[in-house]
């Protein structure tokens, strides 16, 4: 009946009616005459939820009808938590009384409920809830729904152009002309004191866009430079610790200071004789920026501070002089408008049929040159049929308002309609994400198995519910509604995150559906909390008292320290507490006692065990830990639903691994170990693995023993369809000539750390499905090269040389199908790129390239001849050069992109430009002095 298993619009119905439809089989046994009550049941809740089903899409329903959608969404909720008491009872009994192991309740419903006091039990809670339907509807008898008014025509869901669509987000219009006039500003020459600028304009103008577009312009041009952005509530230590590591480059290096003094003290420090350029994004109250002022230390070095902001009055105090600039922001103008809108849809608007540009105008005039409305309609529309009955229905449902003041109105109303336009599924998705702070950059995979752990994503038999899950993903950034991060050449985005005037949106919407709550500062949530959201701004007192024992999620962000009592909460599903490092062991005391866990997170946190009677988590299935776990219990072994276990690979694992019969993804593991190198083959529902391979440590027979059998235990599960194989390959002394394993099929990934990467590089090049590899060492030499790149379907490439690397040459016989391609650490000349090399390739990374060896090297290493190079990513070490090499070096770089006939985009920047070397201070043979600047 119901699309998915929980939603937004229908509450639990949907999961509720499967599990009623379950109690009603013939191996469910109940007392008599309590099959005709569920019976009863079931059939009253598929009218209600047809009746939620109907009204979700009602965009503004009367109070009357309000009031009754809340009580049957809050009522199937608190059924079917009841149902879900019933269900662990039955759990529990059925796996005390069953020697091998625990009866799966959902697949076979055999022998349960054997406990006569436990059916009786459910006899009167099923009565009790029957009696509530009826006064639900009793209650609500009178109220009728107006057909005219709720009805809504149906749409026909047709295939979105993803990939147009993801190519016209990275494309800007109307921002060239703000961007040049900025940076020929921010450009002015060194010698110049320390100076301000202030971008101001409402949410949606594109603030960010430009100001990041400087970044890209100018970044080059400083020693050093950071981008933070600011919420409305913001950690003061968190943006601190952000710039620190970025002007210092080093993410963990300063992690101990946790006095906010000491980290200014540290950034004024560093910034004290440097030329910085940096970037506060979004700040709200002028309380935040006059601590933040405090860090950036006056110097006549030119260095500039770009502001963002959306209140004038905070612009204008930020840059207060008259040698600052402040920048206001304007909508799109009219042509700028059309450029943006038909590009997103037919690519320009010659292409639009003409019966369509009528309503186009209209559209375009009621989003009033507003960058994010504009996106979202035009995503709305490139997903609609072409025809003038969608763009009609888009343009009435626009309601343009009539004063600037009501600009917010309207873009919420505008992405209410892109909302409304989702499937059910997405909706729920959607609204889900209110429960991540602002700029909070998020996981995909981790806020996909956090979906299919609320019960939002229900595929058919068989069908792989992350693969699903990631397809609703890139539907709502195709959709515009989240904003991909770290795009790979594959066009698909590892990270999302919100744009803040939409999370705003989601917030409130989300509130009005009762689905998740985000406190607020002394402020006590009103009604019951289905999922709530921690943050650590929180009053402590308001944390402690609240009443979560309905509570289906809880998710926890930052430095948080104090986490509510967890015993009461016996319905919660997930809780998420990833990278809060302040907490530990005694966070999750009594976390066994939350039989309903589905998802547990405790990954960059303080935490280092976890509770020994974690299996009497029979739903438990999704168990992230912490790399300071060193130990699984031996209970886990009883997690019969864990399908996702990621652990470090020096975690110990318990014996009997093989028992976790459903797991589907297990990372990572040291594949050698000598029980687990059977229990591997046991996992036959294994769909993606990682490994860990080191013979260190292990002896003689024993070794070849484990190999052995490690190799028997991999073929079978490539043969049972494990579909992604990942390898941690260390290579060690005891390694032989030649690798011990097979070449899978399932192999699509390996990592290699060590000396000599020849030793397996014939093996490399026999595996039929590897996409990526990455080699750590101090050396790769031209044979090694071209073995590698005979690898039939190799797609990415990284190289991180230790020592000097000898010079490569990439011929065109190689990497055919080669889209990325990253080097480390290399010295200027190691490459060279004949003519029909990487006929594929779209990305290539120069990271750190070091001074050449001898100032006879020729720069020019043939990127021109890259036919297919969409993107060229360089960043010079300065260590031992003169700003005259740094600069012919950075030129030569462009000169081959300029070359490229492809023309790439070039992003360069600079590295250790503190370590860079005066003119004097290079010899007459080419070579640097010891003496820095």
């Amino acid at each position: 009946m119901a699309e998915v298993l929980v939603s937004a619009s229908t509450g639990a119905m949907g999961s509720l009616l499967r599990k009623l439809g379950a109690m009603m089989t013939d191996e469910y046994k109940l007392l008599k005459n309590v099959r005709g009550d569920i019976k009863f049941l079931k059939d009253e809740l598929e009218v209600m939820c047809a009746f939620l089903l109907k009204m979700s899409d009602v965009e503004e329903p009367d109070e009357p009808t309000k009031l009754r959608v809340t009580a049957v969404r809050e009522m199937s909720y608190k059924i079917e938590d009841n149902i879900d008491k019933f269900m662990v009872l039955v759990e529990h009994e059925s796996s005390s009384s069953d020697a091998h192991g625990l009866t799966k309740l959902m697949d076979k419903c055999k022998n349960l409920l054997p406990d006569i006091k436990t059916r009786r039990k459910i006899a009167k809670e099923v009565k009790d809830i029957k009696k509530e339907i009826k006064d639900v509807s009793d209650r609500f008898l009178r109220y009728k729904i107006d057909e005219s008014s709720t009805s809504v025509p149906a749409k026909e869901k047709v295939v979105p152009r993803l990939r147009a669509v993801y190519k016209d987000v990275t494309e800007l219009v109307g921002i060239d002309g703000p961007k040049d006039e900025l940076v020929k500003w921010l450009s002015e020459k060194e010698g110049q004191s320390l100076q301000f600028v202030s971008i101001v304009g409402y949410g949606g103008l594109g603030k960010t866009t430009l100001a990041n577009q400087i970044r890209v312009n100018l970044e080059a041009t400083f020693d050093c430079g950071a981008f933070v952005s600011i919420s409305r509530k913001p950690d003061m230590k968190a943006i601190l610790r952000s710039i620190l590591s970025q002007i210092t480059k080093k993410d963990d290096a300063y992690s101990n200071l946790d006095d906010i003094r000491l980290i200014m003290d540290k950034i004024r420090e560093l910034l004290q004789d440097t030329r910085y350029f940096i970037i506060i994004d979004d700040i709200w109250e002028l309380g935040t920026w006059e601590t933040l002022k405090c860090v950036f230390v006056k110097n006549t070095l030119g260095s500039r501070i770009l502001i963002t902001t959306r209140i004038v009055d905070v612009a204008k105090s930020c840059s207060p002089s008259s040698e600052d600039l402040v920048y206001e922001m304007k909508p799109l103008c009219e042509a700028d408008s059309k450029k943006l809108f038909f590009k997103r849809i037919f690519g320009c608007e010659e292409s639009c049929p003409d019966i369509l540009k009528e309503a186009a105008n209209e559209i375009l005039k009621k989003c009033r040159g507003l960058p994010l409305a504009i996106n979202a309609i035009s995503s709305l529309l490139a997903t609609t049929r072409e025809t003038i009955e969608e763009w009609d229905r888009v343009r009435h449902s626009i309601r343009s308002s009539k004063a600037k003041s009501d600009i917010i109105e309207t873009m919420n109303y505008i992405l209410s309609l892109s909302y409304f336009d989702l499937p059910h599924h997405l909706r729920s998705c959607l609204l889900y994400l209110a429960l991540f702070p602002e700029d909070e950059i998020i996981e995909r995979q981790r806020l996909v198995r956090r979906w299919i752990s609320e019960g939002f994503i229900h595929g058919e038999s068989g069908q792989d519910v992350m693969e699903l899950g990631e397809e609703y993903f890139h539907q709502l950034v195709n959709r515009s509604l989240i904003q991909p991060e770290n795009i790979g050449y594959d066009g698909k985005a590892d990270y999302c995150r919100v744009h803040d005037t939409i999370l705003d949106f989601l917030i409130d919407k989300s509130s009005q559906e009762n689905m998740c709550t985000v406190l607020k500062k002394q402020c006590k949530p009103n009604g019951i909390v289905r999922r709530l959201s921690l943050k650590g701004i929180e009053d402590e007192e308001i944390v402690e008292q609240l009443d979560l024992s309905h509570a289906r999620s809880i998710s926890a962000f930052g430095d948080i320290k104090l986490l509510p009592s967890l015993g009461r909460s016996k319905c919660l599903r997930v809780l998420d507490l990833q990278h809060c490092n302040q907490l530990e062991n005694h966070h999750i005391k009594d976390i066994e006692r939350l039989y309903q866990l589905r998802y547990l997170d405790i990954s960059g946190t303080g935490i280092t065990e976890l509770p020994r009677q974690i299996g009497e988590l029979l739903y438990l299935e999704t168990l992230v830990t912490s790399y300071k776990l060193r130990e699984l219990p031996e209970s886990t072994t009883r997690l019969q639903r864990l399908a996702r276990l990621l652990v470090d690979c020096y975690c110990k694992l318990p014996d009997g691994l093989g028992n976790l019969i459903k797991l589907e993804e297990l990372d990572c593991v040291d594949a050698l170990q000598w029980k687990l190198v059977e229990e591997l083959g046991k996992l036959t529902n294994l769909r993606k693995l990682r490994i860990k391979l080191d013979t260190d440590g292990i002896e003689g027979d024993k070794l070849e023993q484990s190999k052995e059998k490690l190799v028997s235990s991999l073929c079978k599960l490539d043969e049972c369809g494990l579909r992604s194989l990942s390898i941690d390959y260390v290579l060690g002394k005891k390694d032989g000539e030649e690798p011990f394993l097979p070449a899978l099929g399932c192999i699509q990934e390996v990592c290699v750390y060590g000396e000599d990467i020849s030793r397996i590089s014939r093996w490399l090049a026999s595996l039929p499905n590897l996409h990526m590899l990455f080699f750590q060492g101090p050396k790769i030499e031209q044979q090694d090269i071209e073995m590698i790149g005979l690898i039939p379907n190799l797609i990415e490439l990284s190289l991180y040389f230790i020592r000097d690397a000898w010079r490569l040459i990439i011929s065109r016989e190689g990497f055919q199908q080669l889209q990325s391609f990253e080097v480390h650490n290399a010295r200027m000349g190691v490459l060279m790129f004949e003519p029909g090399a990487m006929p594929r390739l779209k990305e290539l990374t120069l990271y750190g390239f070091k001074r050449p060896k001898s100032a006879a090297v020729d720069f020019d290493f043939g990127i021109q001849r890259l036919s297919n190079l969409a993107r060229l990513i360089v960043s010079i070490d300065c260590f031992g050069w003169t700003e005259a090499q740094v600069k012919a070096a950075e030129d030569a770089f462009m000169s081959m992109a300029e070359a490229n006939p492809n023309r790439p985009i070039l992003e360069m920047r600079r590295i250790n430009t503190q370590h860079m070397l005066r003119d004097e201070q290079i010899d007459t043979t080419g070579s640097a002095t010891t003496q820095a600047v």
